[in-house]
């Protein structure tokens, strides 16, 4: 069988592992820059937040949740997981969703901080749509909450072919996803597109279905970033790697941004 994507458990089987490590590490960032975040009770929320697990994390912590997606399916799985009865979810696209979060009942200011993690932003195909993006987040987020944002900038001085593996089970089901990326094409229409290509499968009892994905992330070398964030109404306030240490001038192939009004 092949189709564009598993469904939402199989996403959630496939990248819930090590979702509790990550937040730790969040919250290590975050507490440097925005400490009022992680009182208890502080309204997390998170744009193409996919079947929450994030969101799933920051609850059994304690923290009030809210986030959207484009995909009715992930949602519905979200809202169905015990630790998000009460989050607030809704339907909306990373670029325009300042209307739906209102629909929702999120008030400008209303944010502690908001989590963006592994290259989400990325599928956003124009520094139009980021920046209006930024504008909406920037509105929800309260004085002095952070914005954390995960990002792979890339070198278009050192553009070659890469390939990830990743692996998750639960009960009897067994999932791996073989990724390809081929880097961005200069003086090509691809100029500015990584292209990701995705193998899945899934192996239960019965037998073995796959799944198979292609899609483009925007990319970004580190003065493209600087550029788009300064237009933005968000300022760069720190850089971390991804176990949350400063980045310290070093060039890593993930970091973790963290914006801030």
């Amino acid at each position: 069988m092949n189709a564009a994507y598993p469904p939402p458990a199989i996403y959630d089987i496939l990248n819930s592992p090590g979702t509790a490590a990550e937040i730790a590490t969040f919250l290590r960032v975050v507490r440097r820059h925005a400490p009022g975040a992680l009182e208890p009770g502080a309204l997390w929320l998170e744009p193409a937040c996919g079947t929450g697990r994030y969101l799933r994390a920051l609850a059994r912590r304690g923290f009030r949740t809210a986030g959207f997606d484009t995909d009715p399916c992930m949602l519905a799985y979200a809202a169905g997981r015990r630790e998000l009865r009460e989050a607030v979810l809704f339907r909306a696209d990373m670029g325009d969703f300042a209307g739906p979060a209102a629909a929702a009942g999120l008030l400008d200011g209303s944010a502690a901080a908001a989590l963006n993690p592994v290259n989400s932003l990325r599928h956003l195909d124009s520094d139009r749509a980021v920046l209006d993006h930024l504008e909406h987040m920037a509105g929800l987020l309260e004085p002095g909450g952070a914005y954390l944002v995960g990002i792979s900038l890339t070198d278009y001085r050192r553009l070659e072919p890469e390939e990830d593996l990743w692996e998750g089970a639960r009960s009897r089901c067994r999932v791996s996803q073989l990724v390809n990326y081929l880097p961005p094409e200069p003086g090509t229409s691809r100029a500015r597109t990584e292209t990701v290509i995705s193998h899945l499968t899934v192996t239960r009892p019965r037998g073995a279905e796959h799944f198979d994905h292609t899609y483009g992330l925007r990319t970004y070398d580190e003065d493209q970033w600087n550029d788009l964030v300064s237009r933005s109404p968000l300022r760069r306030a720190g850089s971390s790697d991804a176990f949350g240490r400063p980045l310290g001038g070093r060039t890593l192939p993930y970091q973790l941004e963290v914006l801030a009004r």
